[in-house]
This record gives C-alpha cells, sequence and structure tokens, in this order.
C-alpha cells in the first residue's frame, strides 16, 4: 500500500520536485507549489534511503498560484484517483505560467550561486544589472507560451508503445507505459493526431514531427529486430491520413562492439544499437525547417534548412527566433568578422553568424552527429565564407585560433572544461553559451570564470512551458 505522507512544501529545486521534509528526513515532491500542505504518496522510499521521492495527489493548503492541470494525464491528483500514474513531461501544468517563471528564475539564481559560485551581488560587480534572476517580477524570463496556457509549441514529440500498439507515456523515474490519446503541449498537427490510434505493435518508440509547428506531419518509426507486417500495416494506414505527410521506418541493429562509447557528452550503454537504417514507406526522408534569417546562396536567398527528419532542431516552434535574438543581441559580431559555431547541430546559428560576418568575413561550424552535420552543409553548399566539419568539437579546437566569437551550444551534459580550455586557448574576443540546462551551464560558467572571462549578459528564455526545463544566453568576455 502506497505510504501517504503530509508534508509543508518548501522551495522548488532544480528537476521539477519541490524541496519537504518528513521526520527530518528530505522528501523531493512533485506536483507542488513551494508553501502549501499537500498530501504525498511516496514513490520511492525505505528506511535506508537518504531521501524519498514523492507525489502531490492532493492538496490540502493552496498556493495561490495553482491553477487546473492543462492536460489530465499529467495531472498527478486526477491520475492517482483513477487509479494510474500521471506521465512525465508537464511537471509544473498545475502552476500559473507567471509563477513558473519565477520559479524558474529562483531556480537558476540558485544554480549559478551553489554550483557556480556565481550570486546576483557577484554579477553586478561584474557590470551588468541581474535582476532578472531575481524570483520577483514576472517578466525576468522571457516567455515563450503556446497558447496561453502553454499548450501547442512543441514541434517534436516522443512516444513509447503500449498494449495494443498504441502510443504510451511512462511516469516520471518509472518504467510503466501509460496510453495517451492527445499530447496538448505539441503544436496542433501532432497534438490530436490520427496517429493516435494507429496499430504500433512491433515498434519501440515513434517520433511525430509538425515543421515549423505546421502540417501535415512526420513519424519516425524505431524498431529493433523483427516486426512481422509492420511495416506494411503503417503503410497502407498511412495512404489513407492525409495528416500523416511521412513515414519513416528506422531500424537499429544491435553493435558488436561490448564496450561503452561517448557521443555529444552522452555514455552509450553497452550492447546499445549505434548503427540505424532508415527506410521511407511513405513520403519524404527530409522535413523544412523555416529559418529565422536567409542563408545568402548563388542561387538566391535559402528560407528553409531542409532537414533530415532525425537531425537535432528546436522543438519550440518559436525558440529559433527568440534565441538568435538574443545571441544577436549580445553579439560584438560584425561584417568581415570570424565564428565558430561549436555543437552547431544543423547550423541555426551558423546561419545567423554567416549573415552577420558576411562574404568577406568566414565561420566554421562544428558538429558530431552526422544526420545534423550533413544538414548543415546542404544549407551552407556553395556559401564559401561558411565551413561545416563533421567532428567531436574536441578534434576542431586547433583551428579556432584567433576568431572573434566562439559560439558554444552544447548538449544537456554541458561543454566541460577540456572543451572550455581548449576555447580559452584560442583567445576569441568574446564567448556565447547557450544552454538548456542551469546546473551545467553555472558549473562552465565557473570553469570560465576560472579561466578570466566574465559573464557580461544573460537571458534566460521560459523555451519549455509547463516543464521545469529553460534555456539560457550569456556573454564572456575577459
Amino acid at each position: 500500500m502506497t505510504e501517504l505522507l503530509t508534508l509543508e512544501v518548501g522551495p522548488m529545486a532544480h528537476g521539477g520536485h519541490c524541496v519537504a521534509r518528513h521526520e527530518g528526513r528530505v522528501v523531493f515532491v512533485r506536483h507542488a507549489i513551494p508553501g502549501e500542505t499537500v498530501q504525498a504518496a511516496v514513490t520511492d522510499g525505505g528506511a535506508s534511503a537518504k531521501f524519498w521521492r514523492a507525489d502531490a495527489v492532493a492538496v490540502l493548503e493552496p498556493s495561490e498560484h495553482r491553477r487546473q492541470h492543462p492536460w489530465p494525464a499529467a495531472d498527478a491528483a486526477a491520475a492517482y484517483d483513477a487509479g494510474t500514474l500521471p506521465v512525465g513531461g508537464a511537471e509544473l501544468g498545475h502552476v500559473s505560467l507567471s509563477h513558473q517563471r519565477r520559479i524558474k528564475a529562483h531556480v537558476f539564481r540558485d544554480q549559478l550561486a551553489r554550483i557556480g559560485d556565481i550570486s546576483s551581488d557577484a554579477l553586478s560587480r561584474e557590470g551588468f544589472d541581474p535582476a532578472h534572476l531575481t524570483a520577483e517580477g514576472e517578466s525576468r524570463v522571457t516567455d515563450l507560451d503556446g497558447d496561453g496556457a502553454g499548450r501547442h509549441w512543441r514541434t517534436r514529440a516522443g512516444f513509447a508503445v503500449g498494449a495494443g500498439g498504441k502510443l504510451a507515456m511512462r511516469p516520471h523515474r518509472d518504467r510503466a507505459l501509460i496510453p495517451v490519446s492527445s499530447m496538448p503541449l505539441a503544436a496542433e498537427p501532432i497534438a490530436d493526431s490520427p496517429l493516435f490510434g494507429w496499430d504500433f505493435t512491433g515498434a519501440e518508440r515513434v517520433d511525430l514531427i509538425a515543421p515549423g509547428g505546421r502540417g501535415p506531419v512526420t513519424a519516425i518509426v524505431r524498431v529493433q529486430g523483427a516486426a512481422p507486417g509492420l511495416e506494411q500495416r503503417l503503410a497502407a494506414a498511412a495512404g489513407k491520413t492525409p495528416e500523416v505527410g511521412s513515414l519513416i521506418v528506422a531500424r537499429a541493429e544491435d553493435s558488436p562492439k561490448q564496450r561503452s562509447t561517448k557521443r555529444r557528452g552522452v555514455r552509450r550503454p553497452r550492447n546499445l544499437p549505434v548503427q540505424v537504417e532508415h527506410e521511407v514507406l511513405w513520403g519524404s526522408r527530409s522535413v523544412a525547417e523555416p529559418l529565422p534569417l536567409p542563408v545568402a546562396a548563388p542561387e538566391g536567398p535559402r528560407t528553409h534548412i531542409d532537414l533530415q527528419a532525425e537531425s537535432f532542431w528546436q522543438i519550440h516552434r518559436g525558440a529559433p527566433e527568440a534565441l538568435t535574438a538574443a545571441v544577436d543581441r549580445m553579439a560584438s559580431l560584425g561584417p568581415g568578422g570570424s565564428a565558430a559555431d561549436l555543437y552547431a547541430g544543423a547550423g541555426l546559428f551558423t546561419a545567423w553568424a554567416a549573415d552577420r560576418v558576411g562574404s568577406g568575413g568566414r565561420v566554421l561550424a562544428v558538429e558530431a552527429a552526422e544526420a545534423s552535420s550533413a544538414s548543415a552543409a546542404r544549407l551552407f553548399d556553395g556559401v564559401k565564407h561558411a565551413e561545416v566539419v563533421q567532428a567531436p568539437v574536441e578534434q576542431v579546437l586547433p583551428r579556432l585560433r584567433r576568431c572573434d566569437l566562439v559560439l558554444i551550444d552544447p548538449p544537456r551534459a554541458g561543454a566541460g572544461e577540456r572543451v572550455l580550455a581548449g576555447v580559452d586557448a584560442s583567445a576569441p574576443a568574446e564567448i556565447i553559451y547557450v544552454s538548456c540546462d542551469p546546473a551545467s551551464f553555472a558549473r562552465d560558467a565557473k570553469a570560465l570564470a576560472r579561466l578570466g572571462w566574465h559573464m557580461r549578459d544573460l537571458e534566460v528564455i521560459d523555451m519549455y512551458p509547463n516543464t521545469h526545463h529553460m534555456e539560457s544566453v550569456a556573454v564572456f568576455r575577459r
């Protein structure tokens, strides 16, 4: 039987949970708001555990910032009442959007102080106003809301496959599969797609993409091993469903290597499939995403990037514009200048830099992932002042000598001291760091400070409404 605790909820911590205490033990509580008194169901505990985890399932003293959750399947109280668990992916949906931004400002400031040893007072001494890091003032974290409730912003969403071949999601830190019939955080073509009614038996995962937030939808069906009848069944369904523009089967083969490898800062477990073949059953292998700035090519401006569907692209429909605007505001890069875009993905910031420096400058884009790098290479084909290199960033660091700007947009794990030391050795005029994780950013900001770099501007963007995630852009100069 699930143990229930009555808890007075403390501050929000990074990761989407609040900190509470029960008989001297720390309890990390999800689906609560600081200041509330809740009844919480223990999801991970035990007498020997250093701390417990719990979900708030009843609110005894609610916060004034609590609202009705926009996605019932992710609402803890509703899920527990129905005898199931809430799906992950919208852990702050019960909090008003304005208060979500206050909470994120608090969490970001806390991570900078605790991990990066960077306080608001210290930032003031460095020469800029850190007011946007305070927990007061709703406008201090840039809002990229979707529809007023934080819905319909995701252009990409991934699902497991559950009973009957239906799309499913998992609860937080749990392997259970909860069937879902919609995804309200996703752009409208995905949110209530007919694909929720398809039979994906034999598949392990399904990724849905709505380029630019518009339809038709591209579906990547990921399969490992035999799946008799799956491809024929899906191809037949796609032919009858105009809302589906492309259908791709990604079939993974087991790697014979019995060792871990590392790519883009993420360690791969043993025996994880590493070779993937993509077969187009319907439509095209690629998707076209709009660019905030056109790329000046010999045949004329290129306004879209042709991405292989599995390539990385920002998932918020407004993120490309918001991020390039923040970078553009902070950077000193000018015509004829030089820039290096590290962890360049498909070339979003490379396109911005190429526009800034013009034909008299030079831009180097470095990306290890083959699909993303290939997409960037196609985008800049014939653009003589932009070069795309497919390689781990560490291998290209010696080429960065005397760049005016080095832009770093690493994976969630951050860049790390080795990369930052290499960037520092290249002596750029400034570094712009784009981050999707405040903890790794704080750690890397501390490493840059030790190397003599000072944060001169910072913008935190609420690019993931109803979740604990956030994005930040910062510029460092000596």
